[in-house]
């Protein structure tokens, strides 16, 4: 098996400066030991190189001298048993070589080049990237026996390190190739709706996969044990993902990215691993100061849960790094990582739900249509799984008992593959009304859907009420964003009713919502297909009222009913339950992540949560012979009722982790 495979990887990544060439290499090792890691990803080539490079088109650190830093860190690494990856980043080049070579460059709008702090903006179509590339890694891989390669800013760019925007590339390369492949002009605007644009897309990742399966096929002629990572999934080992923060981002901060990443990875492909890294800064501008540390420790805690490895990354080296809060924090959970190794890796994870992550484009509404949804199972506290819907396959669906589509786009292929899997489907969103198709309408049994509407001001009518036995006492929910008003054929159920706009003032005129008549809810009549046109899942991410989340979880909970796992109340705790050995019989982990310290801005400490009831329900013939706190080291006590067994919880930390052994008959 390859190394990556067995996903433990406890990685370190140095961004460094073109002024730490001349580090202390064994002053880092020893860092790296003590923080218990295994892998140390380091820059090695691309906009600068970071070893006494021969090629005249690779610019040389002035910092480095006459000594070879990656040579001598992938000797004293390979010492001291850590892997070495090697980080490449051919996005820019040195603005000296670019005065000799101005056709490699990225060209804006107006054909002008973009000159960052003396590094030049790159095309993914010019010579730079396209074939000089090539010979910078095959200079690496022949002097240094490196574990893996890293392409930082791959693909393409439109906006500087300020953020500001050049528009779509412009060069003499990207218009050839664009004109000799479809006869067309380059697109300058990008509009979804345009069908140059969308060509363009197309275009986009194709001329990325010939460029990655290039790199690929020259790395691996090298050794099958050398991985290749990126930020996509197109012919790489390890997808990287970040954890990260911008300090211009709307809030509230998203207390799941470390989960949300390496769920939409880990239950989409089998022969891919994710390195999900927690990024510790608080953003681009601000590279030397660090997040909480509590915030530090919720990505690192939630990786692990998840079967993932850990990555933590920094800029520049430690011995100068000005904000060291977080390295503790660093320390314990990588070094708790390493005494429990055995139980870490690639967890197979239970899933009553599937849950499809719009793409491979999605819109905003789109992904806050997802990220809603994803944070209502979350707080139930429902096992799911999530599914890219751009990589989705028949044989993802087999083990659920529900899919939940959020504002999917219904291409030819899900239609096809929801139609034969026979499994019942939560439908949300408008978007689908976009691309129409006979499939969908018939899948969930409308005949009639009215065009996209805008909501505001009105509300929707929580009826009929068995339907939504969590609103008994709220007859109306407010709407806001984007309807489609739905026709149900004979048999099935029409809900969610809109109420009609009313007038709002002064307070002796609110009055005049009456029932409209027009249903936004279909439900088929043997209950398996439901269809919600109303961007649910994004007013709860929103505006975080339960109404919405209430509309959505009662239907849920008329499928999945005995649910793997139940915990009682405390909606900010994260709970992941998987085996962690297939072999007969099976192994058990179940981690309870404290999120209770959060309060949408700030992760402060989490406070003690004591007395914690938790039921987990287990195949029939299983029974459990032994259950064990990783983190107290004590048994911890169970009892049984059938199938389901309840365990009493204190959660003292920011995590617990708890093995479950059993037998079966």
């Amino acid at each position: 098996m390859e190394w990556w495979k067995r996903n433990t990887q406890r990685l370190i990544q140095t961004n460094l400066r073109s002024s730490d060439a001349a580090l202390d290499r064994q002053a880092l090792v020893k860092q790296l030991e003590k923080l218990n890691a295994n892998v140390l990803l380091m820059n090695t080539g691309g906009l600068v190189s970071f070893y006494p490079t021969e090629l005249p088109f690779h610019y040389r650190s002035p910092s480095l001298g006459s000594g070879d830093l990656i040579g001598d860190m992938v000797h004293l690494c390979h010492e001291h048993n850590i892997r070495f990856l090697a980080r490449f980043d051919f996005s820019k080049i040195h603005e000296s070589i670019y005065a000799e070579h101005p056709d490699w460059a990225y060209r804006s709008l107006d054909n002008k080049s973009v000159n960052y702090n003396g590094f030049v903006h790159t095309c993914v179509n010019g010579g730079f990237q396209k074939e000089k590339s090539l010979e910078i890694l095959k200079e690496a891989l022949d002097r240094y026996p490196i574990d893996g390669v890293f392409f930082n800013m791959f693909g393409y760019f439109t906006r500087d390190y300020s953020h500001n925007y050049h528009g779509i590339c412009q060069c003499d390369s990207c218009k050839r190739m664009f004109h000799d492949r479809y006869g067309l002009s380059l697109p300058t605007q990008e509009d979804p709706n345009d069908p140059v644009f969308i060509t363009y897309q197309q275009f986009k990742l194709e001329t990325v996969h010939e460029m990655m399966d290039n790199i690929r096929n020259l790395v691996k002629s090298y050794g099958e044990n050398i991985a290749v990572s990126t930020y996509t999934d197109d012919c790489v080992d390890i997808i990287k993902k970040e954890s990260n923060t911008e300090i211009h981002r709307p809030y509230p901060l998203w207390e799941y990215s470390a989960s949300e990443n390496i769920q939409s990875v880990e239950g989409t492909w089998d022969e891919k691993t994710i390195s999900n890294v927690c990024i510790n800064a608080i953003g681009i501008d601000y590279r030397f100061q660090g997040v909480p540390t509590p915030q530090v420790e919720i990505r690192l805690i939630q990786a692990l849960a998840n079967g993932s490895g850990m990555d933590f990354c920094i800029i520049g080296v430690f011995k100068e790094y000005p904000d060291r809060k977080s390295l503790k924090a660093v320390e314990k959970i990588y070094s708790y990582h390493a005494e429990n190794e055995q139980y870490y890796g690639n967890f197979s994870i239970f899933e009553d739900v599937i849950l499809i992550k719009p793409g491979p484009h999605p819109t905003s509404l789109q992904l806050d249509e997802y990220l809603g949804l994803y944070r209502m199972l979350k707080e139930a506290h429902l096992s799911f799984r999530v599914v890219e819907q751009a990589a989705i396959k028949p044989h993802h669906l087999k083990r659920c008992k529900l899919i939940i589509c959020p504002d999917l786009s219904n291409t030819c292929t899900l239609m096809d593959i929801l139609s034969t899997s026979k499994k019942p489907i939560i439908w949300t969103g408008s978007t689908w009304k976009q691309t129409p198709n006979h499939d969908f309408n018939a899948l969930f049994s409308i005949g009639f859907a009215g065009e996209v509407e805008d909501s505001r001001w009105s509300y929707i009518r929580n009826y009929p009420l068995d339907l939504f036995p969590s609103l008994s006492d709220t007859d109306w929910t407010m709407l806001d964003g984007p309807i489609v008003e739905l026709k149900v054929l004979d048999g099935s159920i029409g809900c969610m009713e809109q109420m009609t706009v009313g007038t709002f003032g002064p307070p002796e005129m609110c009055q005049g919502n009456i029932r409209s008549g027009k249903y936004l809810g279909a439900i088929t009549p043997d209950g398996k297909r439901q269809l919600f046109s109303i961007g649910l899942g994004k007013l709860y991410k929103r505006y975080g009222y339960p109404e919405h989340k209430y509309l959505i979880l009662d239907r849920i909970k008329s499928i999945v009913q005995n649910p793997v796992i139940e915990l009682e109340s405390n909606e900010q705790i994260e709970v992941v339950f998987g085996a962690y050995s297939e072999d007969e019989p099976a192994s058990y982990i179940l981690h309870l992540i404290n999120l209770a310290g959060f309060n949408g801005s700030t992760f402060f400490k989490s406070q003690n949560l004591r007395s914690l009831l938790l039921r987990i329900r287990l195949r029939d013939d299983e029974t459990i012979v032994s259950v064990e706190s990783l983190v107290s080291k004590q048994n911890v006590a169970y009892s049984k009722d059938k199938s389901t067994y309840s365990l009493n919880l204190d959660l003292v930390d920011s995590f617990e982790a708890i093995v479950i052994h059993c037998t079966r008959k």
